[in-house]
């Protein structure tokens, strides 16, 4: 009995052993002196999703259909943990005001929209409120046109002439 109690311990000695040997072999050791990595354009950046905003479409004094957008925004983690008022609204409101008013929407090709100059637009005038580099980037996370004869309870015909 005490020969096994024995062999226990001594198997546990050196399981214990061998992965605390293989653990310091393996991860990389620093260097004293060495210099620390310089931050990367990442570093410190939170991304904050906004909600989904639906934006109805209007050509030729119809309805013709909704957006459907989303955004990502890159923002300090914290420069955003001292804001008073988050910038979520600002974006959404901006949004919808550049897509709202829009005149070059293509309701037959939809996927032709120039999503660039929208979120670049959307960063610049954002920063702009603030005064200050508040927002990094913008970056769409959804961005689907719905025709109004597909959008819930369409059945395909136009209400409007019935």
């Amino acid at each position: 009995m005490i020969k096994l109690i024995g062999i226990g311990l001594w198997v546990c000695a050196v399981a214990l052993g061998s992965s605390y040997l293989v653990a310091t072999l393996v991860s990389p050791a620093a260097e004293a002196g060495a210099k620390p990595k310089d931050p990367d354009y990442f570093q410190g950046l939170d991304y904050k999703s906004t909600e989904t905003v639906t934006i109805p479409m209007i050509s030729r004094e119809k309805l013709q259909g909704y957006i459907l957008a989303r955004f990502v925004y890159t923002i300090d983690g914290k420069t955003a943990a001292e804001l008073q008022v988050p910038p979520d609204p600002f974006i959404l409101d901006e949004v919808f005001r550049r897509l709202y008013s829009t005149d070059d929407f293509d309701f037959d090709r939809p996927e032709r929209y120039d999503l660039n100059s929208l979120t670049d637009s959307i960063k610049e005038e954002i920063n702009k409120r603030y005064g200050q580099k508040l927002i990094h980037e913008v970056l769409v996370e959804q961005f689907d046109y719905v025709p109004k004869n597909e959008a819930r309870g369409g059945n395909g015909k136009d209400a409007s002439k019935s």
